[in-house]
């Protein structure tokens, strides 16, 4: 029951529809989302210059696994009558056992999007601050430290994440 290393996340995850699409899609999975990223910044090469798409395409990237992975809580599944409800899809995925090469892969990609955003930019101080700063955001939020946090009330559940306890 719970997550690895005794979390503070006492729910059984094994059959959840957040994770489980993790589990099944391996490599082919990975291939698809970098694939889809390329497309992505495909576009973005049309739109801007070369140095500026890798930034772009780091920041899209951020924005969509943001509110993917760290806003959206819960889950799709009707029977889990509301146990996922305080979850965000990030801390779901971070308390499934054997998802830890996918964890790997969620963690890896956003560093490679910002190696290469700042590298084709030729370390332009004024790109590299930003992608840099995105990329602290995006792994700080990936750590285990984090889950369960939420910042200035920020995406806080209202019954869930009460800091409001009354003493008998």
């Amino acid at each position: 029951q719970g997550g690895e290393g005794g979390d503070l996340m006492p729910f059984e995850l094994s059959r959840n529809r957040n994770t489980d699409w993790l589990k099944a899609g391996g490599p082919i999975l990975l291939g698809t989302y970098v694939c889809i990223i390329c497309v992505f910044h495909a576009i973005f090469m049309a739109l801007c210059s070369f140095p500026m798409s890798w930034t772009v395409t780091h920041t899209a990237h951020f924005f969509v696994t943001l509110v993917y992975l760290h806003w959206i809580k819960g889950s799709p599944n009707f029977y889990e009558q509301g146990e996922m409800n305080a979850m965000t899809t990030w801390e779901q995925i971070d308390s499934t056992a054997g998802l830890s090469n996918e964890r790997r892969a969620l963690l890896v990609v956003p560093t490679i999007l910002c190696y290469a955003a700042c590298h084709f930019a030729r370390y332009d101080a004024q790109l590299v601050t930003i992608n840099v700063l995105i990329w602290a955001v995006e792994i700080v939020a990936k750590l285990p430290f984090m889950n369960g946090v939420r910042l200035l009330g920020i995406n806080r559940t209202t019954g869930i994440d009460d800091d409001v306890r009354k003493d008998n």
